[in-house]
């Protein structure tokens, strides 16, 4: 039987290990891939750039997000691991990670810690750690 996988991607690493973990063992897993990815313009006004710059940076990074997106729906794709939805949302990070495994009702998702050391994790917060003590799904950690 399949298994629903939320795959939160983004350009660091993580999502490299993580998709090569997905590759790796989808004889065990089975997976029914949903990639995520999140855009949090949450910084723009507060460091003072006009909503004029603000649509064309939402817009450029917006562009630049689907084409990421679908380079990793291409990989799993070529490695016979079917890829359900694409999403791109706008938010914080690990609030939207968990809201989307809700309303899609995966059954796992996986995720990568970004490499941060402890202190600016304790600092300024992980994604990772968040989503962990947030999820009401089972969250698979890919190191």
């Amino acid at each position: 039987m399949p298994i629903r996988i939320l795959f939160p991607v983004d350009k660091r690493l993580g999502s490299v290990r993580t998709l090569n973990f997905l590759i790796a063992n989808k004889e065990i897993y089975n997976p029914v891939v949903n990639l995520v990815h999140v855009l949090d313009f949450s910084q723009l006004e507060w460091h003072g750039i006009i909503p004029e710059y603000q649509d064309q940076i939402r817009e450029t990074a917006t562009k630049v997000a689907e084409k990421f997106v679908e380079e990793f729906k291409e990989k799993l794709e070529k490695n016979d691991i079917y890829v359900e939805n694409t999403i791109i949302v706008e938010g914080e990070a690990g609030k939207a990670i968990c809201e989307e495994a809700d309303r899609l009702s995966v059954d796992l998702i996986t995720i990568s810690p970004n490499n941060k050391s402890e202190i600016t994790n304790i600092i300024f917060g992980s994604v990772t750690h968040y989503v962990i003590h947030n999820s009401n799904c089972p969250v698979l950690i890919v190191k």
